[in-house]
């Protein structure tokens, strides 16, 4: 399964996070795969785990929550489709993809909207930049 978050809220807005399989960790600490730039996510925040079949998330204890359509995460949960993860203030869309090719130009659009990114001044609800997670800055 290929897996893409669509920026809803925060910077960059509009442009898509792509995943292969594997776990994903979000959270402001250095050893984080994605890294959002807010108080408001903690250091360790959340979980991400991809696999053939499944997407789930999972919250790792982190002070204001993860949320998945507007409620509380409060054990692991599979993502659907059209499903909204938010990550302090930063809101992310699911977008589920079976073709490879789909994944691969979103890295493209979204490692141009990096360089673009990065030369400007990050707001308390944007992503940081950090080292690439999959082939991409963030």
């Amino acid at each position: 399964m290929y897996l893409r978050l669509k920026v809803v809220k925060g910077k960059p807005r509009g442009h898509c996070l792509a995943f292969p399989n594997g776990e994903f960790m979000f959270g402001r600490g250095p050893e984080c795969d994605v890294r959002p730039n807010s108080d408001l996510v903690s250091r360790q925040h959340c979980l991400l785990q991809i696999t053939a079949e499944t997407v789930t998330v999972r919250d790792l204890g982190s002070m204001n929550g993860t949320l998945v359509n507007g409620q509380l995460l409060c054990d692991t949960r599979a993502l659907c489709q059209g499903d909204t993860l938010q990550i302090g203030p930063l809101v992310l869309e699911v977008i589920l993809d079976a073709n490879p090719q789909t994944l691969e130009n979103s890295l493209s659009d979204t490692m141009q909207a990096n360089v673009a990114q990065m030369m400007e001044t990050p707001s308390g609800d944007d992503l940081a930049p950090a080292p690439p997670i999959i082939h991409a800055e963030i």
